[in-house]
Order: C-alpha cells, then structure tokens, then sequence
C-alpha cells in the first residue's frame, strides 16, 4: 500500500470515528502500520501527530455543536469524545483563546477556526 493510500484511509477512518475515542495504537492497527511509521509518516506529510490532529478534529466538531444545537457544554465534551468536561474546556481554550461557553455568546470571536465542509 503506498503512503498516500495509509493516510488516506487512516483520515477517512479517523473522521469516521471521530466522536470515539481514537488512539494510535488503533488507528494503526487498522491502517496494517506500526506506530511510529505511521506517526512518521502522519508529521512529514501533515506537519502535525496525529493526536493533534484528532484533538483538533474532535474541537472543529464542538464548535459546530456549540453554534448548531443548545447543548450543554460538559454535553458536548462527552460527545465529541473528551473523558473529562475540564479537559474539553482547556483544549478548547488553547486552542481558540476563549472557553467555549465565551464562544457561545460571541461566535466571531474565535480566532483559530476555519470551518471543514
């Protein structure tokens, strides 16, 4: 399988999934690689791990949330797969700048997002 095919199908499997818990170790299983090959290959070709770039994911997701729906923000942690509500909000504000309930009542005041279509 060549490199561009494992990246394929481990961001397809990762965006698939992203709602779950998702770990190197089983997303490189499913991709048939081991870890740190894929961790290689994953900061060349994306600049980024890949636990940056679920956690980004994962954060994207709850933004989404958080403008389409008026879920509660420790509801929101749960569903885009974050074990702890205060480890939600300290990603999010590293993140973007601002907590997400800060976000909630100010929705152009995030500074790093870019929605994905």
């Amino acid at each position: 399988m060549q490199t561009r095919e494992i990246l394929d199908d481990v961001i397809c499997y990762i965006e698939d999934n992203i709602c779950s818990k998702l770990t190197v170790e089983d997303i490189a299983a499913k991709a048939y690689v081991s870890q740190p090959h894929l961790q290689r290959l994953f900061r060349i070709t994306f600049g980024m791990t890949i636990a940056e770039y679920v956690r980004y994911r994962k954060l994207q997701r709850a933004v989404e949330l958080l403008y389409d729906t008026d879920r509660k923000v420790c509801d929101i942690a749960y569903d885009v797969g974050f074990e702890h509500e205060s480890s939600f909000i300290r990603s999010f504000k590293r993140e973007f700048g601002v907590t997400p309930h800060e976000a909630r009542k100010r929705p152009n005041c995030l500074n790093n997002y870019t929605k994905i279509i």
